[in-house]
C-alpha cells in the first residue's frame, strides 16, 4: 500500500508533468512524432514482436512509429485491459481484428493475444521519467502489474522496455515503491537514453 506521503508526492508531480506536457504546441508535437520514429529505428527490425500503445490524451503520439514498425515487416501488438484486475495481454495487429473502444474510452483492437513475456520491445507511455529510468504512470498500475515478474526473475529480460515521453516529461527523481520496474530505455524527441542497470534492493 502506497503511505499517504508518497501518494501526495506523486499527485502533485502527476499535476505538474500533465500541465507541462499540455503545453507541448501542435507542430512541437509532430515533430516528436516523427523524431521518436526515427530513433527507434535501431529496434525495428524484420520479424520483432513489437508492443507499442495508442496515445490518450496530451500522451506523445506512436501513430507514426507503428507505421514504420509494420513498413519494416515487424509485428505489432497494442494492450488490451483485462474485464478484471490490472495484467494486460497485447492484441496483434492483422487484418482480420477490430477496433473498439474500452471502458476508459481508448482504442483497442480485437486480435491474437500475447502475453508481455512473448514481446521484443515495449515501447509504454509514461507520465515521468527519472534518470534512473523509473517511470511514473497515471495511476492505474496496469503496466506495474503486467511487468511484475520482470523484477520476480532477475534474469528474464524480454521485452526490452523503452518509456517514450517528451523532454519535458524528464524529472529528477521519481517516488519509487517496491513494485517499480525500471526502463531500459528513454526516447524522445532529443534522442534515445540507455539506462545502467541497478542491482535490486536486498
Amino acid at each position: 500500500m502506497t503511505p499517504p506521503s508518497l501518494a501526495a508526492d506523486k499527485a502533485r508531480l502527476r499535476r505538474d508533468i500533465r500541465q507541462a506536457r499540455k503545453a507541448v504546441s501542435a507542430s512541437q508535437r509532430r515533430q516528436a512524432e516523427l523524431a521518436i520514429s526515427h530513433h527507434a529505428r535501431r529496434f525495428l527490425r524484420p520479424g520483432r514482436r513489437i508492443g507499442a500503445y495508442i496515445a490518450t490524451g496530451s500522451e506523445l503520439a506512436t501513430d507514426v512509429l507503428i507505421a514504420r514498425a509494420l513498413g519494416l515487416r515487424c509485428r505489432v501488438a497494442l494492450p488490451v485491459l483485462p474485464p478484471r484486475g490490472r495484467k494486460m495481454l497485447f492484441s496483434v495487429l492483422d487484418g482480420r481484428g477490430r477496433w473498439y473502444r474500452n471502458r476508459y474510452g481508448i482504442p483497442e483492437f480485437d486480435g491474437a493475444h500475447w502475453r508481455a513475456r512473448d514481446l521484443d520491445v515495449l515501447f509504454l507511455p509514461l507520465l515521468g521519467v527519472d534518470g534512473d529510468g523509473f517511470r511514473l504512470g497515471q495511476g492505474g498500475g496496469f503496466y506495474d502489474t503486467t511487468l511484475a515478474y520482470l523484477n520476480a526473475f532477475r534474469r528474464w529480460r524480454k521485452p526490452l522496455l523503452i518509456g517514450v515521453a517528451f523532454d519535458c516529461q524528464r524529472v529528477a527523481a521519481v517516488p519509487k515503491e517496491a513494485w517499480d520496474v525500471q526502463l531500459d530505455y528513454l526516447l524522445t524527441e532529443s534522442g534515445l537514453r540507455r539506462f545502467r542497470r541497478l542491482k535490486p534492493a536486498a
